[in-house]
């Protein structure tokens, strides 16, 4: 190893030691302040659910489970979910599928009656099962593929209509 590169590397470990520092310093105030705001410890649940007992009862169509077509689970006139995760200490529900084509506004609002905060994930199908026009086509740059899904939650009940997210 020549001098030259050591010293580049030694500069190099310090720009990351300072920057690290900084961030530090920029984060813990905020860390601090986050958790004297908010010091409730998070207890939730992955809710995947498995809506039959067997294949002659039905089946659903996608895995969006807080889209109106999964009422039945988590809706009060239905098995109602989302009320037993709450008796059992959940304070927020953490979800997988979505389909930004259905509207989400009745669950959101139901677990918000339950009081419980909502994790919402995005499907995979955008970054990989799309085809044509998944991420792999465009080298890994999901922007085009991901934003107007987003904007679609937005419209189909994340975003109320006075301008707050749900």
């Amino acid at each position: 190893i020549s001098q030259g590169s050591t010293l580049a590397s030694r500069t190099l470990s310090q720009r990351t030691m300072v920057s690290m520092v900084h961030l530090a310093v920029w984060a813990a105030p905020t860390l601090l302040a986050a958790h004297r705001a908010s010091a409730e410890l998070i207890r939730g649940i992955s809710y995947g659910p498995p809506p039959l007992r067997s294949m002659d009862e039905g089946w659903m169509p996608q895995d969006d489970w807080f889209s109106n077509e999964a009422v039945p689970l988590w809706g009060r006139s239905g098995r109602g979910d989302l009320h037993v995760m709450k008796q059992l200490g959940a304070n927020m529900v953490r979800l997988y599928g979505n389909n930004p084509e259905n509207d989400h506004t009745n669950f959101l609002d139901e677990a918000h009656e339950e009081g419980l905060s909502v994790a919402v994930g995005m499907s995979d199908w955008p970054y990989y099962q799309k085809r044509p026009g998944n991420c792999l086509d465009t080298e890994l740059n999901c922007f085009t593929q991901i934003q107007p899904l987003y904007l679609e939650n937005l419209r189909k009940g994340f975003l109320r209509p006075d301008g707050t997210y749900h």
